[in-house]
C-alpha cells in the first residue's frame, strides 16, 4: 500500500504542480479581472461539476469503488455492470448538459444582474458554452478512473488532470487575453475531452482481461439495483455540496469585482496539497477498506483509518499555521505580476487565511465519507450536507455584511468542521 501510495502522490503532485502553473499563468494573464470573473462563474455551472462529479471521490468513481471490489470473482459479471453504467450516465449527463444550454441565462440572473452588468452578464454566457462538453463527460470519467484504479492501474487516472491543465496553458500562452479571455473556456474544454481519451488505452486492456462471457441478468440487475442504492444519495449529497458553491457565488453579488475570483483562486491553493494527500491515501485506502468491510474485519479497517488521519494531521497542521500568519507574503510572492495587483493580492490572500483552517476538516470529513461508502451508508452524508447547507446560507448571512468575503471564507471554514464532527460521530458509532 506504501508503494502504491507513493506512485499515486507523485503523479497527483506533478499533476498540481501544473495546476499551480496554470493559475500563474491566468493570474499574470488576466489578474482579478472581469474575463477572470466571467470564467469561474462560467467554470460554477460547468466545470465544477467535471471536478466533483468526474474526479477521484466523485459520486460516480466512490459508488463504482463500492461495488467493483466485490465482483473480482465474475468478470464478466464487473464488465456488464460498467459498460451499463457508462451508456445510461452518458445519456443522463447529454440531457443535462443540452437543459443547462436551454436555461443558463434565467439561473446566471440569480448572480449577476443583466442590467447593471451586461457585458459580464454575456461574456459568462459564451464562456458557459464552451465549457458545457465538461459536464457531458463528468460521468463517464470518474466511472473510468473508478475501474482502472480497482484493477491497480493508477498512472492514468493519477495524471488525467495534468492533461487538462497542459492544454489550458498552451492555449493561454497562444491566445494570451485575446477574445475577452475565451482561452480560458477553449483550453479548459479540449483539455477535459483529451484528458478522457488519455484513459482509454489502459480501459481497453482492463476490459481485454474481464473477458467475453456474458453476465446472467438477474446477477447484473442485483449489482445495478445495489450501485444505485449507493449512487442516488451520494449524488444528491455532492449536488448539496455543489449548491453550497452557488450560494457563496449569490453572497458575492455586489461585492467589489474580482471578489469570486480571489474565493476561487485562494480555495485552488488549499486544495492543492490537500488534493495531494487524499488522493494519495484514498486511492489505495477505500477498496482495500471497502474488501475489509466485506470480511467484517471492522478492527483492521479502524486500524488503518486512525494511522491514516494521524500522518495525514502531522503533515496538514504546520501546513495550516504557516499558511494562515504567511498568506499575505505567499500570494504577493507567487503570483503578484501582470495583471495581478497589489489589491488582488489583499482579496486572495485574506480570504486564503479564513479558509485555510477548513483544511483539516476537510480532510477528516473525506475519510470519513469514504469508510460510510464502504459500509454502504450513503445517505449520512446527504442528511450531514443537508445540515451543512442550511448552516452555510445562515452563516454567509450574517458574515458577509461585516467582512465581505471574509465572512464567506470563515463560513467554509465552519461549515467544515461541522461536517466532520458529525461524520466522526456515524463512524465511531459503524465501527464500535
Amino acid at each position: 500500500m506504501l508503494k502504491i501510495v507513493s506512485l499515486v502522490a507523485s503523479l497527483t503532485i506533478v499533476s498540481k504542480i501544473l495546476g499551480l502553473i496554470r493559475d500563474l499563468v491566468i493570474a499574470h494573464y488576466f489578474g482579478t479581472t472581469m474575463m477572470a470573473d466571467a470564467f469561474n462563474l462560467a467554470y460554477l455551472f460547468t466545470g465544477n461539476l467535471f471536478i466533483i462529479f468526474g474526479g477521484v471521490g466523485g459520486p460516480f468513481y466512490s459508488s463504482v469503488v463500492a461495488m467493483l471490489p466485490k465482483l473480482q470473482n465474475t468478470p464478466s459479471l464487473a464488465w456488464a455492470f460498467i459498460k451499463d453504467i457508462l451508456i445510461k450516465s452518458s445519456i443522463v449527463l447529454a440531457l443535462v448538459s443540452i437543459g443547462l444550454y436551454l436555461f443558463k441565462s434565467p439561473l446566471l440572473e440569480f448572480f449577476v444582474h443583466r442590467v447593471e452588468r451586461p457585458e459580464y452578464f454575456d461574456l459568462t454566457l459564451i464562456n458557459i458554452d464552451i465549457l458545457l462538453a465538461l459536464v457531458f463527460i463528468c460521468g463517464p470519467i470518474g466511472i473510468i478512473a473508478a475501474l482502472l484504479n480497482c484493477y491497480k492501474k493508477f498512472i492514468e487516472p493519477s495524471l488525467s488532470p495534468a492533461i487538462v491543465n497542459i492544454v489550458l496553458i498552451t492555449t493561454v500562452f497562444m491566445m494570451g487575453d485575446s477574445m475577452s479571455g475565451l482561452a480560458l473556456a477553449i483550453g479548459t474544454s479540449i483539455g477535459g475531452v483529451l484528458s478522457l481519451v488519455f484513459q482509454l488505452p489502459s480501459t481497453l486492456r482492463v476490459r481485454s482481461k474481464l473477458g467475453t462471457l456474458a453476465a446472467k441478468p438477474d446477477d447484473l440487475k442485483n449489482t445495478k439495483q445495489k450501485y444505485y442504492s449507493i449512487l442516488y444519495p451520494v449524488l444528491l449529497s455532492t449536488m448539496l455540496a455543489q449548491l453550497m458553491v452557488f450560494v457563496d457565488g449569490f453572497f458575492c453579488k455586489g461585492l467589489e469585482e474580482g471578489s469570486w475570483t480571489a474565493l476561487v483562486l485562494s480555495n485552488r491553493l488549499i486544495q492543492m496539497p490537500l488534493g495531494v494527500l487524499l488522493t494519495a491515501f484514498l486511492v489505495p485506502l477505500y477498496p482495500r477498506i471497502t474488501n475489509l468491510v466485506e470480511e467484517n474485519n471492522l478492527v483492521e479497517v479502524k486500524r488503518l483509518l486512525i494511522k491514516s488521519l494521524k500522518i495525514l494531521s502531522l503533515i496538514i497542521v504546520p501546513g495550516i499555521i504557516f499558511g494562515a500568519f504567511f498568506a499575505e507574503d505567499i500570494i504577493r510572492i507567487i503570483f503578484e505580476r501582470g495583471a495581478f495587483t497589489a489589491h488582488s493580492t489583499m482579496l486572495v490572500s485574506s480570504a486564503f487565511f479564513y479558509q485555510s483552517f477548513s483544511a483539516l476538516p476537510f480532510v477528516f470529513r473525506d475519510s470519513f465519507t469514504r469508510t460510510l461508502y464502504s459500509f454502504g451508508e450513503s445517505k449520512i452524508q446527504l442528511y450531514t450536507m443537508l445540515a451543512a447547507i442550511i448552516l452555510k446560507i445562515i452563516l454567509n448571512y450574517f458574515l458577509v455584511g461585516p467582512m465581505g468575503i471574509n465572512g464567506i471564507a470563515l463560513s467554509t471554514s465552519i461549515v467544515s468542521l461541522f461536517a466532520a464532527v458529525s461524520l466522526w460521530g456515524f463512524v465511531t458509532k459503524k465501527l464500535s
